[in-house]
């Protein structure tokens, strides 16, 4: 008898600390999954905040990008060829007789000005980027380095346009100017190619130039801080942006990104 009381104060004892410890075993998964969870809204907070960062970054980028090549266009087409009708007109009062050669052509320099400004003020509506689609709007600024006279540009469009977040659209309009400021600013390019290639899950963007080209190694440099925040806005929107180059022959830039 005594032996069968000790049994069963031993099996309530087992009981116990079996109970006790399954108790001890929920507490700490549950302790750990609240600790995971808090965690893993902190990382979401803390990649919201940082992509919000990066897309206001990007929105004033875009604006300082745009002024800056405005005044130069102003400075450059514009001041020019109104100065030319100018002249034109100088040369039409100095002589007083009529002129149908050179009226026509302050009639034709002073419609090119006018042309000019169209863009110009096309390009500061910040509407066109919601509005029009990236093959649009790279399009314009590809025109602006064409009418340049420094470098040849083309774009190739494939596959069905798909459409994009305003948010993504954004960041990769941004690094797709950022590539073509390095082009202008770096490369001693003659020719420029974008292409646009629709793929059923992704669009692939590609832009190359015949310029100098660069050394790798600049990515990990100070100096190729530009190349890098191509690199990291591309990672941010779920996509990539892969950069080659080759000294002398120029530089081969691909970005990818999910269309969700």
């Amino acid at each position: 008898m005594p032996s069968q009381n000790y049994q069963i104060v031993v099996g309530v004892i087992i009981a116990i600390i079996i109970f006790m410890l399954a108790g001890f075993f929920i507490t700490a998964i549950v302790a750990y999954s609240n600790d995971r969870k808090k965690k893993f809204i902190q990382e979401k907070k803390l990649l919201e905040a940082h992509f919000n960062q990066q897309l206001l970054q990007s929105q004033l980028e875009m604006q300082e990008q745009t002024f800056n090549t405005i005044s130069q266009e102003i400075h450059d087409n514009v001041g020019q060829v109104l100065s030319l009708a100018k002249v034109q007109l100088n040369i039409m009062h100095q002589h007083k007789t009529f002129d149908e050669t050179l009226l026509n052509d302050v009639k034709e320099s002073v419609g090119k000005a006018m042309t000019d400004l169209r863009d110009i003020a096309k390009s500061l509506n910040s509407e066109r980027i919601k509005l029009s689609s990236l093959p649009e709007i790279t399009s314009i600024e590809l025109q602006r380095i064409s009418r340049s006279g420094l470098m040849q540009t083309s774009l190739q469009t494939d596959g069905t346009e798909q459409s994009l977040p305003e948010q993504k659209k954004l960041i990769i309009f941004r690094i797709i100017q950022e590539a073509l400021h390095n082009i202008l600013k770096h490369s001693r390019a003659t020719n420029i190619k974008v292409s646009f290639s629709y793929d059923p899950t992704q669009l692939e963007i590609k832009i190359c130039d015949n310029g100098t080209g660069f050394d790798k190694e600049l990515l990990s440099k100070k100096d190729g801080l530009g190349l890098k925040n191509m690199i990291n806005r591309a990672a941010l929107i779920g996509g990539s942006a892969n950069i080659e180059s080759i000294i002398n022959h120029g530089t081969f830039i691909t970005i990818t990104c999910p269309y969700d």
